[in-house]
């Protein structure tokens, strides 16, 4: 019942040989865990001067922004202004 010519057979270790027989393989995988991977890499922290330096183009940029908000309510509030000042002009007229 179990002929070990039979490839097949419990008792056929013709797979053993199927890699140039049985070796020593000191790092053998058990099963269900893969390879020993190494912990990832993190990026390296930038330099001081590097660190300065997207500080200071964090804060221009912060300035930029509030400048560019500063000049565009400086022109909605003169467009609000110049709008204000020809009512009073038009309603100074006609009430003459």
């Amino acid at each position: 019942m179990d002929d070990p010519d039979d490839p097949d057979s419990r008792k056929n270790l013709s797979w053993n040989w199927s890699f140039g027989g049985p070796k020593w393989r000191p790092f053998t995988r058990i099963p269900g865990r893969g390879p020993r991977m190494p912990p990832p890499e993190t990026k390296p922290r930038p330099a001081k001067a590097e660190r300065e330096q997207a500080k200071r183009a964090e804060a221009r940029a912060k300035r930029l922004h509030l400048a560019g908000l500063t000049s565009a309510a400086v022109l909605i509030m003169g467009g609000v202004l110049g709008a204000a000042v020809i009512v009073l002009i038009l309603l100074l007229i006609s009430h003459h």
